[in-house]
């Protein structure tokens, strides 16, 4: 099978052909469609970037990550996949998923968060696909259960962090942002002013940032944390796409270098705690869904298309939200 992501990477970056394992798991480039209904609610030309058929099993933005992070796990001979996330965790659910598709096992551990509806969705659906579920009573007693569980599994395991966002996953990303260039240079879709996408583990949005640097782009990526600050920072994002792009220049690519300046942050729209609906958040999927018949969830995409509704007029035009989101995990739960 043709693997259009790693093609696409190694025609930027022709060093990094056979430097980097890669796994075909999604159904790539995802298009892109105007929604007209939506962008005149919100007032705005509006794009959407369809990451939620990034796969016809089980699409959302893990995928992308994914095929990098599980590609290089079955070049080390791993026969499992140890990973980390929140009790409602989309990210979880995809390792899962995946791993058994490769026929790998799968262990997680599992972090308190706030009572949504979708950790039981998630939960269900993670233990279907057969994940062994961890619970981890607190961040500070992670290292701990992490080395413990490590010892145990020994030297087979491959270890996947919060939301597959390290500098490996985040490739995935930055391929993405190519990907939006020749879409853009085909006359699939004009070049976005904003690209507006949720910041969680971070992967995404600093996959864009330093992605849309080894492009003609000059589009601008505004990123809605939805989790804990400590955890999400535009700080923590650019170190996340700088270390990225550190480690292509480790494989003998030359990438460009990021301008930290093409990434806004906001942090208004997070509420009360992760995985915590908000009646923005809540609205705003309400109207994705009866304007475009669009699927979006409370936690990461309401919140970031209540951003968009309540925007900053200083953000450029067109918009391209970034639709991370998979609804699968209610099938499989």
């Amino acid at each position: 099978m043709r693997i259009i992501c790693q093609e696409r990477l190694v025609e930027r970056f022709p060093a990094l052909a056979d430097k980097l394992p890669w796994v075909a798991l999604g159904s790539f480039p995802t298009r892109v469609d105007r929604t007209f209904r939506l962008g005149a609610a919100v007032g705005v030309e509006l794009w959407i970037k369809r990451d939620d058929k990034s796969a016809i099993s089980y699409g959302g933005n893990k995928v992308r990550k994914l095929e990098l992070l599980l590609g290089e796990a079955l070049a080390q001979g791993a026969r499992r996949i140890l990973t980390v996330g929140n009790l409602g965790s989309h990210h979880v659910v995809a390792t899962a998923f995946y791993a058994r598709n490769l026929g790998l096992g799968c262990d997680a551990l599992l972090l308190p968060q706030t009572d949504s509806p979708t950790i039981g969705i998630n939960l269900r659906a993670a233990s279907a696909l057969g994940a062994n579920l961890i619970p981890v009573a607190s961040w500070t007693d992670l290292p701990r259960a992490l080395l413990k569980l490590t010892h145990h599994l020994g030297k087979d395991v491959y270890i996947i962090g919060p939301g597959g966002s390290s500098p490996r996953g985040t490739i995935g990303y930055l391929v993405a942002a190519l990907e939006l260039a020749a879409q853009v240079a085909a006359g699939d879709c004009p070049e976005p002013g904003t690209i507006l996408v949720p910041l969680g583990s971070g992967g995404t949005a600093a996959g864009l940032l330093a992605g849309l640097a080894q492009t003609n782009l000059q589009s601008r990526v505004v990123a809605v944390r939805v989790v804990n600050r400590l955890f999400a920072s535009h700080r923590r994002t650019v170190q996340i796409a700088n270390q990225t792009l550190n480690l292509l220049k480790k494989l003998g690519a030359r990438p460009q270098p990021l301008d930290p300046t093409r990434l806004e942050v906001n942090d208004t729209f997070f509420g009360s705690g992760y995985g915590v609906p908000t009646p923005e958040s809540k609205n705003a999927v309400i109207s994705a869904k009866e304007l475009e018949g669009l699927e979006l969830e409370t936690t990461y995409t309401g919140k970031t298309l209540a951003a968009l509704i309540a925007r900053d007029q200083t953000w450029r035009t067109p918009v391209l939200l970034w639709n991370t989101f998979s609804p699968k995990a209610k099938l499989l739960g």
